[in-house]
Order: structure tokens, then C-alpha cells, then sequence
């Protein structure tokens, strides 16, 4: 060998040393197969990976020595590169080598292919935690989503029938007249007649299936682009749209037919149903329209219950009234122009005024006084009566405060149905009390009848008020609905006959019913007192039947305090007792006795 060809060698001695060393160091993988796909080299990082040692694979076929090769990606490549000359790069997961690598397949001149495997894991590792992220982010996305659209559709739908609920109902409606702005609509507002009485009797579950019943029903005869929904309680409404009057008459005509099939809830119950109908020709407001067949719908009920009936103009001027009434009585609670009047009552057996009962006014500036019976059903239907309410309960206990020389009078207050639900009511009242320093027994609350139907909210407040030691009356006896079980629970002090039951006195049947309501009144306890009384004779009948008190235009008109007949009463220097009406010296004092007994005639009022 030459000096040249020696030089040459230890050179490339130098250099296959050299990458030889740079093999064994590297931290990747190197494989080295000859054309013959026998191995010709792993390197230490190799042999560690694989578990195998290089004596035992160098020299032996790769595909025998290594079969779970085959039939990858890996094998594939290898023999893309082997065939074509040209570099490939893969990225996969090497199962032996427990390793997500990258290897890198490079063809040698002499034939053959080198293989790097570059460990990618740490790589992967990130890519797959992004893609964790990224799919939880689209799950969380997707779900949100979801739970948008069950909370809108929640929104808009009633959870009990399934049917559109009012925001629903004007979502849809608005929805549809986006496309036909000018279509006609014909409002149906429906409400099941007497349906309270279903929850009252058979339970709140049973009356949930009539619903769904009548639901179910109004379904069936809607057309496809008709909208249908329940607006609480047993009211439903449905807007037919595009459809002509006689159409929606129709329409209205098979709801009340409908309604008429018994539904079977165990037992087959009827109950039908009153539909008010307003109608649009052209572009529409779906919210007056509403009103309006809110309006018709209470006349429905109003003349008879089971009946169609169309807004007019005449409700359509009572409508407008009853809107300028609720704001200028939201006005006149804050420009201080209601009073209160009281309206005295005198004892039957002692001849004097025994209790005086709060009344509340209402001043208008442009109409003059506007009575009770006018605005207070706007009050209760709105939520004013609590302000109301609390107006009148504090006036009257400042007065009755004034009136506390007279021996045992009484201060009666009207309290609404929808202030004995409210559980603070006791509270706010005793509140009231301590303020005034007016003691409890000074006070009494008249409740009506329909008070006793929710006996589990107004039995505790009542309850409680009654524990504080304020008197309660049952006020217009007779005219509602009260059971005698319900009734003997009920802490009741006064019973208040109805004018309309006074004004039948003289008759069979109307001394019957007063005599009826007096020993009622015994049985439990309770003092009777007779309101609407006009007429001598009514005084004189209702002092023989027992009554106890009395109240009326004959004896005294609701006044100003200042006003009223509370003179103490005094005998007289001949034995005549002053400050008696003079009606009461009227009525014979044997009737009364013979009715209530010498004694009775003695025992001073409760008020």
C-alpha cells in the first residue's frame, strides 16, 4: 500500500470511527439494513429501546427478527425508500420501543437504508393535551349550546302542557308575521270555567291532568301556522293567523264543544270552558289585541260562563277606562288623595256605637269621588290593594289611637285575599300597633269568605293575627263559599250579615236566613252584625232575631271622624239615657230581650 492509499485509510479509519461514536452518543434510535434488508448496525440508544442486544440482530432479516413490522406504516416506507431512492419522514407510534417517534428513512449509495427514530413524545404529548383541550372546549361549546337552547325553550314553553307560554307566544307570532306583516290574526283568549274548584276539591295533581287534557285538545283543532299557548293558571290563548272571523268563530265554537267531552281522571269529570275573541284586519298589535280578548273573555264569564263572546266598542271603552283608572290610581296613592271614611255600628242591647269600621275614599281631581266598588277590583287585580291596604291600616289605627277614652270601641279594617297570603302581613301590622300604641283588642280585620278557600297561607296569618289579640270578622256572610268544618278552625269573632240578606227581612226565607246565621253565630262563639240596614222595620227584625250590632244608612252614613255619633252615653236627670240613636229608642226593648235575654241585654260588646 502507498504512503497515499495509508494516508486515505486512516482517515477514513478516523471518520467511521467518528460516526461511529457519534452514533453510539446520539439519543435517538439508528438502525442500519443493507439491501438485503439485513441489519448491518443498531446503535446502544437501539438496543436499549428494543431490549435486544447487537450480536443477536446484526446480520439477521429485519422482517424475521422484528414481524410486527410488517404490514405498518414502517414496512411500507422502508421498502418506498429502499425502491425509490428518495428520503421519507414519518411520524408514528413504535409499539416495541414503547416510543411516538419520528423516523427519518434514508436510502445509502451502496444500497440499503438508514433509519433514524427521533423520540417525538414529549411532542405528542403537548398535541395530544391540546387536542384534549380543544375537544373538551367544543364539548363544553356543544353543551353550553345545548343547555341555551333547553333554557330558551324553557322560556318559551309551559313545562306543564308543552305548550308555548307568553313569551313563547310572541316570539312565535312575531316570528311569523316577519314573513306576512300584513296577514289578519284573530286572538282566542280560553279559560276554564270553575276550574279553582277542581284544585280546591280534588287536589292540584288531578287538575294538572285536566289541563294537559284540555291542552291536548286545543292542539288537535289549531291548523299548522295557528299558535297555541298557556298563559298561566287555566288560561290559554290561540292566534289564528290569516284566518278570517267567521273562521275564528268557528274555531272558538269547537274549543267550547270540546271542552264539553267529560275527561277521565278516575272518575269522568266535565268542565267547559269561555272564550273571548278580537280580531285584526289589518297590520296587527298582538299585545292590544290580547287586552282586548282578555276583555271579551270576561264578559264571557260575566253573562254566564260556556259561551263565545267578541270585543266590541262597548268593551273597548270600558277597556280604555279600566287602563286611565289604574294610572290615576297609581297617581293617587302618590298625590295623597284617598281617605278614609267610617261607618259606624250600634249595639243592639246597650244602645250605642259599639265599633266603627274603616272605609276608604278616593277624591278625583277631574271626577269628584269615585267609589270603592269601582276601583278596588283595579286595585286587587294589579297589586295596588297592598299599598292600599297598608294606607287605610295606618290611618285607622292613628284614629282609633284618638278614640281609646271610649270604653271598648273598635276599629274594623277591610284586609284583601292577597294580603293574607303575604306571610310579613302580621309582622307590618303589629308594627303599626307598637308605633301607634293602640292595644291589639282595639282593632279588628274583616276578611271575606273566598279567604277561607286558601286556608293553608291565610289560616296561618291569620292565625297569627289572632294570636296578637286583633279581632277578625268574616265580612258579607253568606255570599261566598265556606265550608261549617273550615269555619269552626277559623278564628272568627264576628260574623257580618250581607246587606242583600237585611233587605229580604219580612219574608219566609229572609228571617230564615238571618235566624239561620245568627245561630250559627252562637255555635261558634261570634257576635252578629248587620250591615245595610234602611229601614225601621229591618231593625226592629233583626233586634227580635238575635243580631247583635247593626250598620246602616238609617243609623248613620259613613263620615269624617269628626263626624260621628261617639258622644259617651249618660243617664239624664229624668232617667233618660243621652247619646242614643234615636232609631234604637225605637225598636221595642221586649223584642230584644225576648231574643237575647235579660242577661245578654247587659253583656257590654266585643266590638
Amino acid at each position: 500500500m502507498s504512503d497515499d492509499e495509508g494516508r486515505a485509510a486512516r482517515v477514513t479509519g478516523r471518520t467511521a470511527a467518528e460516526l461511529v461514536d457519534s452514533l453510539e452518543s446520539m439519543s435517538d434510535m439508528y438502525i442500519g439494513v443493507g439491501a438485503d434488508w439485513r441489519m448491518t448496525y443498531i446503535n446502544a440508544q437501539a438496543e436499549v429501546r428494543l431490549g435486544v442486544a447487537r450480536d443477536e440482530v446484526v446480520g439477521k432479516d429485519i422482517w424475521l427478527r422484528f414481524p410486527e413490522l410488517l404490514g405498518t406504516v414502517f414496512e411500507e416506507t422502508y421498502r418506498q425508500v429502499a425502491a425509490t431512492g428518495e428520503t421519507a419522514v414519518i411520524e408514528a407510534e413504535y409499539g416495541r420501543a414503547a416510543l411516538w417517534c419520528e423516523a427519518r428513512v434514508h436510502a445509502l449509495s451502496r444500497g440499503g437504508i438508514a433509519i433514524y427514530f427521533r423520540d417525538i413524545s414529549g411532542r405528542r404529548a403537548v398535541e395530544r393535551e391540546r387536542e384534549r383541550l380543544l375537544t373538551a372546549e367544543r364539548a363544553a361549546r356543544e353543551a353550553a349550546e345545548v343547555a341555551q337552547r333547553d333554557l330558551v325553550h324553557q322560556a318559551r314553553h309551559d313545562e306543564l302542557t308543552g305548550l308555548l307560554s307568553r313569551s313563547g307566544l310572541l316570539h312565535e307570532v312575531g316570528r311569523l308575521l316577519d314573513g306576512r306583516p300584513e296577514a289578519p290574526l284573530t286572538v282566542a283568549f280560553l279559560d276554564l270555567d270553575r276550574f279553582k274548584l277542581v284544585n280546591d276539591s280534588l287536589g292540584h295533581a288531578v287538575g294538572d291532568r285536566v289541563l294537559q287534557e284540555f291542552a291536548r285538545r286545543l292542539e288537535a283543532l289549531v291548523g299548522p301556522a295557528d299558535a297555541v299557548a298557556r298563559f298561566g293558571g287555566d288560561g290559554f290563548v290561540v292566534v289564528l293567523v290569516d284566518r278570517s272571523a267567521a273562521e275564528g268563530g268557528r274555531f272558538a265554537e269547537q274549543v267550547v264543544e270540546a271542552s264539553r267531552q267529560p275527561v277521565d281522571v278516575g272518575a269522568r269529570l266535565l268542565v267547559t270552558t269561555s272564550v273571548g275573541l278580537a280580531t285584526a284586519t289589518g297590520r296587527a298589535d298582538l299585545d292590544v289585541l290580547l287586552r282586548a280578548a282578555d276583555a271579551a273573555l270576561h264578559r264571557a264569564k260575566d253573562t254566564g260562563r260556556e259561551r263565545v263572546v267578541w270585543f266590541d266598542e262597548q268593551m273597548h271603552r270600558e277597556s280604555v277606562h279600566r287602563v286611565e283608572l289604574e294610572r290615576d290610581l297609581r297617581l293617587a296613592l302618590d298625590r295623597d288623595e284617598l281617605f278614609v271614611e267610617y261607618q259606624p255600628a250600634f249595639d243592639l242591647r246597650v244602645e250605642r256605637v259599639c265599633h266603627v269600621e274603616a272605609l276608604v275614599r278616593w277624591r278625583h281631581p277631574v271626577r269628584g269621588l269615585v267609589g270603592p266598588a269601582e276601583f278596588i277590583p283595579v286595585a286587587e287585580e294589579t297589586g295596588l290593594v297592598h299599598r292600599i291596604g297598608e294606607l287605610v291600616l295606618a290611618r285607622a289605627v292613628e284614629e282609633a289611637r284618638r278614640w281609646t277614652h271610649l270604653p271598648e270601641l273598635r276599629v274594623w279594617v277591610n284586609v284583601a285575599p292577597q294580603q293574607l297570603v303575604d306571610r310579613e302581613f302580621p309582622a307590618r301590622l303589629a308594627a303599626q300597633l307598637d308605633r301607634a300604641g293602640l292595644p291589639a283588642d282595639r282593632l279588628g280585620i274583616e276578611v271575606t269568605e273566598s279567604a277561607l278557600a286558601d286556608w293553608s297561607r291565610a289560616g296561618e296569618v291569620l292565625g297569627r293575627v289572632h294570636d296578637m289579640g286583633v279581632a277578625i270578622a268574616i265580612d258579607d256572610f253568606g255570599t261566598g263559599y265556606s265550608s261549617l268544618a273550615r269555619l269552626t278552625d277559623f278564628p272568627v269573632d264576628v260574623l257580618k250579615i250581607d246587606r242583600s240578606f237585611v233587605q229580604q227581612l219580612g219574608t219566609t226565607r229572609g228571617d230564615a236566613l238571618v235566624a239561620g246565621i245568627v245561630t250559627l253565630a252562637r255555635a261558634i262563639d261570634a257576635h252578629v252584625v248587620a250591615e245595610g240596614v234602611e229601614t225601621l222595620s229591618q231593625l226592629t227584625a233583626l233586634s227580635a232575631l238575635g243580631a247583635d250590632s247593626a250598620c246602616g244608612y238609617l243609623l248613620a252614613r259613613p263620615s269624617a271622624p269628626e263626624n260621628l255619633p261617639l258622644a259617651l252615653v249618660t243617664d239624664g236627670p229624668s232617667g233618660e239615657r243621652a247619646g242614643l240613636h234615636p232609631s234604637l229608642a225605637l225598636v221595642p226593648a221586649r223584642g230584644r230581650e225576648d231574643a237575647v235575654g235579660p242577661s245578654r241585654a247587659r253583656v257590654q260588646p266585643i266590638g
